[in-house]
């Protein structure tokens, strides 16, 4: 194994030392059309920079454009003397700011972070020089950060209406199916606390099941909610389609309306048509809720935030919101938060609220906070519907932990909360 490392790693090495004399021979528009042609299609921009005249590159760049709008040609080349110019002074050729440039021009909004010590807590963090690209037309964000000369390419993340997001429909209630179980049907589950009103909470149930092909098939659903003495309190079944894809990763939410108790959740799937069964239990206080005495909802890490729409149990004050099931990441992939902060003090009818969420890695817990994200928020009424967008950069594999410290700005009470229902956010090389 470690000669065909060192025999790889040599290719490599003199694949860019081929690269990089070719290139510094062209001349400085020759060198600006080779990025564009890389950006665009990287097999003419390999042959354009092995041909061994000036005569013929121009050659082979004409008849890339023959045939192409005469305008998409302009705004190619305004493209790359913009990218040329302001990404391509010290590594042009590892700078992959140019090539996004190229593809889709400017972003609707460029986010610098620059390097930073944040003093006042007990550990000195250092943030790397980052650059966030959202393209709010396209629905694509583009996050960057400097290695060495040049910026990588860490993730690239979507939203929108252009993110199918697959799910389960109910299509009847109240059915009672007889369930053959000769299969065992593996799905995932967490769940996210809210304050309904006074004296009655919100219990969220996020589930996740992955169906290989959703041909004729439906799903039964049952949900038994027990009190503290063991009585069933509340019962459903229901009948479910999977809709918006053909197969992959489904997801759905159930809400239930309960008094600030104990109880035991069990939920359970069949898939009628394979015979396959599942079923989960899960014990959940809600007694803090009591008479209003918990002023913070749980810490949701979330899949998605955004204002499509894919159904209304997905919906949220701030928009559609996907819950992050399975709290397993690939590293540098972008998530969301969302939380509620309850009972906040208003003038002129807004409040003012300052968030910080704190990240820790969970297996050096000495107060070490390896990230931190401030922001103020102004809006309306006593109840802030906050969704947050996180951003681990180039945050090693690992577990972490994320605390939010919602200080109310004109009482001045703090409210504290933490991804506790997931124990911890896991980031991994590649996704399990």
């Amino acid at each position: 194994m470690k000669k065909i490392i060192i025999f790889s790693l040599s290719i490599l090495f003199c694949t860019v030392n081929v690269i990089t004399p070719q290139y510094y021979r062209l001349i400085e528009k020759e060198r600006k059309i080779y990025l564009g042609l890389k950006a665009m299609d990287s097999v003419v921009a390999q042959q354009y920079i092995e041909l061994p005249s000036a005569y013929e590159r121009k050659a082979l760049y004409e008849k890339f454009w023959k045939n192409k709008e005469p305008q998409k040609r302009t705004e190619f080349e305004e493209r790359i003397e913009y990218a040329f110019k302001n990404f391509g002074r010290y590594a042009p050729l590892s700078d992959e700011r140019i090539p996004i440039y190229i593809k889709y021009g400017q972003p609707t909004k460029r986010e610098r972070i620059i390097p930073q010590k944040i003093i006042g807590t007990k550990t000195h963090i250092l943030v790397k020089p980052a650059e966030v690209w959202t393209y709010r037309t396209k629905g694509l964000i583009f996050d960057f950060v400097r290695k060495g000369r040049a910026y990588k390419l860490l993730a690239c993340s979507s939203f929108g209406d252009s993110v199918k997001i697959p799910y389960l429909m109910k299509i009847s209630s109240d059915t009672l199916i007889d369930i053959k179980k000769d299969q065992n049907l593996d799905f995932n589950l967490s769940y996210g606390r809210f304050r309904q009103q006074e004296n009655l909470t919100r219990l969220e149930l996020y589930i996740s099941l992955d169906i290989d092909d959703t041909t004729g098939l439906s799903l039964y659903r049952r949900i038994r909610v027990r009190d503290k003495n063991d009585s069933i309190i509340s019962e459903s079944n229901d009948l479910l389609k999977p809709f918006d894809a053909g197969f992959g990763t489904f997801y759905d939410e159930i809400n239930l309306w309960l008094k600030p108790e104990k109880y035991q959740i069990e939920i359970s799937y069949a898939d009628i048509k394979n015979h396959r069964f599942g079923q989960k239990e899960l014990a959940v206080s809600l007694i803090e809720y009591q008479n209003d005495a918990k002023e913070i909802s749980d810490l949701v890490p979330a899949l998605l935030i955004d204002h499509a729409v894919t159904r209304e149990k997905f919906d949220k004050p701030i928009g559609r919101m996907i819950p992050l099931i399975k709290p397993v990441l690939p590293i540098h992939q972008p998530f969301y938060l969302y939380v509620e902060v309850y009972n906040l003090k208003t003038r002129d009818g807004q409040h003012h609220l300052r968030t910080t969420y704190e990240v820790y890695n969970k297996e050096k817990m000495h107060k070490e906070i390896v990230d931190i994200m401030i922001d103020d928020w102004f809006e309306p009424g006593d109840v802030a519907y906050l969704g947050a967008h996180y951003h681990p950069m180039d945050l090693p594999p690992g577990h972490y932990i994320i605390v939010l410290r919602a200080k109310d700005q004109l009482s001045g009470k703090e409210r504290t909360a933490i991804t506790e229902n997931y124990e911890s956010l896991t980031f991994v090389q590649k996704l399990l």
